[in-house]
């Protein structure tokens, strides 16, 4: 035994063995953390879907009767609507994909009978071949009085800013309400308005769960398991330092 502590003690005083400890106990610090968001993420999903499955099956109401600041859960909230398209205000949303194909998220600005300012998805369109040549779109010039369904884009945590290219008509990289409205100086709900029609000219991606709860899970499981193993091969690798430390000693 006191072989055995006094080659700890040589042990510790190795600079060496000071450093493989710390960048140990980080990186294990850093799967343990990774693990933990992602099983926060999947409470996340679940609580996403259990919304989407009662908002589905909620009747629709009135957009003018909508109020975010009321009902925080609205994602996929249906809604009745009066909306007139407000000629010009049009965009692209860029790197975009459907069924293989790369395009764009085509977005035209429309105004309730309330007045309120909100963007209306026309759906997915392919691009073109050369990238400075835009896709021509079947904007939306008539009124639309139909049902449809409320939603928010997700925030790219790497970067939300709306990157705005002047063309025509503008390609945006990230759907940022708020500056967009700053480029158009005009107020703009924070939701997105997608038609649910019959026969609709343009398709609609509909992917509120991209990544579901069962593969968040999947990834903390493969996160903790990372942190398990590197904690045993700590472990390992100090018995075997210490068994060399006691050789040197004799």
């Amino acid at each position: 035994m006191k072989t055995i502590s006094s080659s700890f003690v040589r042990l510790l005083k190795q600079p060496l063995f000071w450093l493989a400890l710390v960048l140990t106990l980080v990186a294990i610090s850093i799967l343990v953390n990774l693990g933990m968001w992602q099983l926060n993420r999947a409470e996340q999903k679940l609580e996403l879907q259990n919304m989407l499955t009662s908002n589905e099956q909620q009747t629709a109401i009135r957009l003018t009767d909508f109020d975010p600041q009321d009902k925080q859960d609205f994602y996929g909230v249906k809604v009745t609507a009066n909306l007139s398209p407000l000629a010009g205000y049009y965009v692209l949303l860029d790197n975009q994909t459907y069924n293989g194909e790369v395009g764009y998220l085509a977005l035209q600005l429309v105004r309730a009978i309330d007045g309120r300012n909100v963007l209306l998805e026309l759906g997915f369109v392919a691009a073109k071949s050369s990238r400075s040549d835009l896709p021509d779109v079947a904007w939306l010039s008539q009124n639309y009085n139909r049902e449809g369904r409320l939603y928010t884009r997700s925030t790219n945590p790497l970067s939300s800013n709306l990157m705005l290219e002047p063309t025509e008509p503008a390609r945006i990289q990230n759907l940022n309400t708020d500056q967009l409205g700053e480029y158009w100086q005009l107020p703009i709900e924070s939701y997105i308005f997608q038609p649910r029609q019959a026969q609709w000219h343009y398709p609609q991606p509909w992917n509120p769960l991209p990544m579901s709860a069962d593969k968040h899970q999947g990834y903390a499981f493969q996160w903790f398991s990372m942190a398990f193993a590197l904690a045993i091969i700590a472990i390992i690798w100090l018995r075997k330092a210490l068994k060399s430390t006691t050789k040197e000693s004799l």
